[in-house]
């Protein structure tokens, strides 16, 4: 049986601010203040007693709300001809970047086959609605306050097609100062920043309307609904929240997991190892894995292990320190236990609980002689917890670090591992939003290859935007001689387009290049795509691998291309556009790249 509705009591996490690079944290004993990632409310839909607290309100002619048995998601509410009023939860807290909203969501078919694209999913607002926001299948974001109006994805206009009536779909959408996102069923459907308009007074509107409104809130009645699982957050959710939960419905999860750790929770202590990744210099490694435990106790669950660099079977090997998912640890003599701050709660027994499936998002992050720990974990509830360590002494120029676990299995997703720095949307633009960029204006920043991470691939991950112009309008690579472009000495290996086209120098060959796009389509898929660059050097030869998922979806077929000729130790790269923009999302190494397909 899920969770019913409940208030969950407020607590404090400290979180990442929406214009803040991952790697940078407050210090143990700072006292500044971020965004806080807090899940405020969850309608279940399960329990008559708690529905009949709602006020249920009806369109001319229609229906009273109701709770149905439905064959995939249990108890749902239906609405068919009314909808239903609470008080808004978000009156109860001060947000400060933003508001999302997850629920599962099921759309009648039309009889006439059309679709309803204009009747409100959900909308905050005031008691005759003339203040509100309001938000559509369409993806469409509607608002009118005192203080002005906004409106997006109009169905008037344009029809994003992002919901498949007679289907039960998972949607997860964050209402941030900047613009907003929307996710179906784990996949991304509008991704918009916003340059003339701004999106902070939609956010305050949203916590400070008394209403939330579940079908109802647009100039239209909406069409018959399901809805399911609605949860409530202050504050921008992350992948945890983004993914599809394992609770059915949706689309079936089919990631490559590396698994650790025995299925059967049967693991013991030191007797299951994910792969050591070994970081250089100061950088953040990332993780991203489920936990799963027998739920014996707070320590069968997940442990992380830094070490000089060094792997288990590798002479000389030692350990700086290890951290229990139940925040305690051990090491060298420069431990220090003093140093872990959580907010998990041992005392009523919900740890344990909540562990079962959490995701947990976990950094490292080294800077000089201090490593930094930090793990968000997301319960399948919702609930966040954060967890942080600090370590200071006498660190080796590499460092290592790698999972195990006791009574309990981990699967980690190996796209979620990596050596470098992750964005959150719109906080790291090449070019203007606008995609005014002239030729050669606007660039990433350059990032070498480094000797330590040969055998690691690099990946630019982001998402592409044009003018609706040229093919050519798009991102474009540029490999140098490890120079960047105001260094003397610089000199380019190739340059390479989006489109299947480059030059570079006497090495460069066109007939490396393969590459299968529909060119009567291209730059329409290519509008609001998310992007990866794979680069990949062995020696004197570089392989890159260009992997496209279109806004709607859809995956494109691989491009690919290969230099060789490489004639540097160092080799260097960065990202450029003309008439277009890039909004940058992670750069940096893959050491489980191999795993994801």
């Amino acid at each position: 049986m899920k969770n019913i509705f409940k208030l969950l009591t407020v607590f404090t996490v400290i979180c990442f601010s929406s214009c803040q690079e991952w790697g940078e944290w407050d210090e143990p004993a700072g006292n500044q203040v971020y965004p806080t990632l807090e899940k405020l409310a969850t309608y279940a839909f399960d329990e008559e007693l708690e529905f009949e607290t709602f006020e249920h309100l009806l369109y001319p002619d229609g229906n009273k709300p109701e709770l149905i048995e439905d064959n995939e998601r249990d108890t749902v509410l239906h609405l068919n001809g009314g909808y239903v009023r609470i008080a808004n939860p978000l009156n109860s807290v001060e947000v400060q970047s933003a508001v999302s909203l997850t629920f599962w969501y099921k759309q009648a078919v039309a009889e006439d086959g059309s679709q309803d694209l204009q009747g409100a999913i959900f909308s905050f607002g005031n008691e005759d609605i003339s203040q509100r926001m309001f938000f559509t299948a369409n993806g469409w974001l509607n608002y009118k306050g005192v203080d002005g109006t906004y409106s997006y994805n109009d169905p008037a206009s344009v029809k994003t097609g992002m919901i498949t009536p007679g289907e039960w779909h998972y949607v997860a959408i964050s209402v941030t100062n900047s613009g907003y996102y929307v996710y179906v069923d784990g996949e991304r459907k509008i991704d918009r920043n916003e340059t003339g308009f701004d999106c902070s007074k939609i956010v305050q509107s949203m916590a400070s309307l008394p209403y939330l409104y579940i079908g109802y809130g647009s100039d239209v009645q909406t069409s018959e609904m399901w809805i399911d699982d609605l949860t409530i957050y202050r504050n921008e959710i992350t992948d945890a929240q983004i993914r599809v939960p394992d609770n059915g419905g949706g689309e079936v999860d089919n990631k490559n997991y590396i698994i650790v750790g025995n299925e059967d929770f049967s693991t013991g202590w030191w007797s299951a190892f994910s792969d050591l990744v070994r970081m250089k210099g100061n950088n953040t490694t990332h993780y991203g894995f489920y936990n799963y435990t027998n739920g014996n106790a707070n320590w069968n669950n997940w442990l992380l292990v830094a070490t000089n660099g060094k792997d288990r079977n590798e002479a000389g090997y030692a350990e700086y320190f290890v951290m229990r998912a139940d925040a305690f640890g051990w090491g060298d003599g420069n431990y220090n236990g003093d140093n872990i701050s959580h907010n998990f709660n041992f005392d009523d027994g919900s740890f344990t609980t909540d562990m079962q499936g959490a995701y947990v998002d976990l950094t490292v992050k080294r800077t000089d002689n201090r490593i930094d720990m930090k793990a968000v974990v997301t319960a399948t509830n919702g609930t966040v917890y954060t967890y942080t360590y600090y370590y200071e002494g006498d660190v080796a120029e590499s460092i290592g670090t790698f999972l195990t676990c006791e009574g309990s299995y981990l699967k980690i997703d190996p796209e979620a591992v990596f050596i470098g720095e992750s964005y959150t949307p719109g906080s790291y633009l090449v070019g203007p939003a606008d995609c005014s960029a002239g030729w050669w204006s606007s660039f990433s920043d350059f990032s070498k290859i480094s000797d330590a991470y040969t055998t690691y691939p690099f990946v630019y991950t982001f998402i592409n935007n044009n003018n609706n112009g040229a093919n050519w309008n798009n991102w474009l690579l540029v490999l140098t001689n490890g120079k960047n472009r105001d260094e003397v000495g610089y000199a380019e290996y190739f340059v390479l387009r989006a489109d299947a086209f480059g030059w570079g120098d006497g090495s460069y060959t066109g007939d490396n290049i393969s590459a299968s796009y529909n060119w009567d389509t291209y730059v329409g898929q290519m509008k609001g795509a998310t992007c990866k660059i794979i680069l990949t050097r062995s020696g004197d030869r570089l392989d890159m691998t260009a992997k496209v998922t279109t806004a709607e979806g859809e995956e494109l077929e691989d491009y690919t291309f290969y230099y060789q000729g490489i004639t540097t130790s160092e080799i260097g790269m960065f990202l450029t556009v003309e008439l277009a923009s890039l909004d940058m999302r992670a750069v940096g190494y893959y050491p489980f790249w191999s795993a994801i397909e």
